[in-house]
């Protein structure tokens, strides 16, 4: 198998239909009920709302709960990883309202040359992030492991939920709105692997700025914007680059799409370090970046950018299955991402470690 995620045939036949059975099981012998469960196992979510079964009942604290977790390995793990599990919900639930308790568990290998006080630091700038969203670190487990060669966290979240935006899922003729650029942390986290050999070759000024674009990555804003102007669905792009992110938001919902590759915006700095290290930057890791379906796109552009957020219109839903890529006047298939082109990059560097 290769790295990353699992591809989507092996994980509808090992993973979905493993939860299924147990859902089934549970249903049978539960009596709480949770039969409308969203869609929990989709392979591009890894998130689960589950509505309370009595939602009209006044000492019902919440409509329900959602659960999202979310991996990251490398530089800045830790937050990545917990970025990402709050980028799910927000995502899945528009945006991130906590009324009541949310609670996140970590989990974090790291090697045994690993300093102590880089542990300290990445869990203070953690809990610093919880903090701040309102996020009770419930739980962080650290272990130090031999087969270990970076830093690999895990975060699950657990959170009630009032008054639930439902969103009803994208349908043909819905425009396909981007927010901020691809590839952003990719970039970011093969710029901070390799900054002083980028700097040989690029001023250090587009190093450093592209090693910053961690900064970017949450897309609770833009969820909670796009959420209360209509969007019918919403796609938290990561694994796989944003080719990744329209392919799994266009079989969540069992659409095709059309994207015009020159309208999905790339920053300088992920071309030049892409163009380094010989990588797809569609197929980058593309943390921070939201894809969005409604009605007026145009519309959902002008709102977000009088909130402070870059957006761009960049394809449309269709009907069928065919999910198609346009370059000028060239059409390609859109096909399942294999992996991500960052595990190209940690390849690549270590045969150049190894000569």
């Amino acid at each position: 198998m290769n790295y990353g995620k699992l591809n989507e045939d092996i994980y509808e036949r090992s993973v979905v239909k493993v939860m299924n059975a147990n859902m089934h099981a549970y249903l049978h012998t539960n009596s709480l009920g949770y039969k409308d469960v969203y869609n929990g196992a989709g392979r591009g979510d890894f998130c689960a709302v589950f509505p309370c079964e009595n939602q009209t009942d006044t000492n019902v604290s919440a409509n329900g709960f959602v659960s999202a977790q979310a991996q990251a390995g490398g530089k800045n793990a830790v937050l990545r990883a917990f970025e990402a599990s709050v980028n799910n919900i927000a995502s899945r639930c528009g945006g991130l309202c906590i009324q009541h308790q949310a609670t996140a568990d970590i989990t974090l290998f790291v090697p045994e040359k690993l300093r102590e006080i880089k542990v300290r630091e990445m869990l203070a700038e953690l809990a610093r992030r919880a903090d701040a969203l309102g996020i009770f670190l419930a739980n962080i487990s650290v272990q130090v492991l031999p087969w270990v060669s970076m830093e690999t966290a895990s975060c699950v979240i657990h959170m009630e939920f009032h008054n639930l935006m439902h969103m009803k899922g994208a349908e043909p003729d819905d425009d396909i709105v981007m927010t901020k650029w691809i590839g952003l942390e990719g970039t970011a986290l093969i710029a901070r692997s390799s900054q002083e050999e980028l700097k040989m070759r690029y001023p250090a000024d587009i190093v450093d700025e592209a090693a910053g674009f961690l900064q970017y990555l949450s897309v609770m804003p833009e969820a909670a914007c796009a959420a209360k102007s209509g969007a019918s669905d919403m796609q938290a792009a990561r694994e796989g680059g944003i080719f990744g992110g329209l392919w799994e938001l266009a079989a969540r919902n069992g659409v095709g799409l059309v994207a015009d590759l020159c309208s999905i915006p790339v920053r300088q700095e992920t071309i030049e370090v892409c163009e380094y290290f010989d990588l797809n930057p569609y197929e980058l890791m593309a943390g921070g970046s939201l894809l969005i379906t409604c009605k007026n796109g145009g519309a959902l552009v002008r709102t977000l950018a009088g909130s402070g957020i870059s957006a761009a219109l960049i394809g449309k839903i269709t009907e069928g299955n065919d999910r198609i890529i346009r370059h000028e006047d060239e059409n390609r298939f859109l096909e399942p991402v294999r992996g991500d082109e960052r595990y190209q990059y940690y390849r690549k560097k270590k045969e150049h470690d190894k000569t």
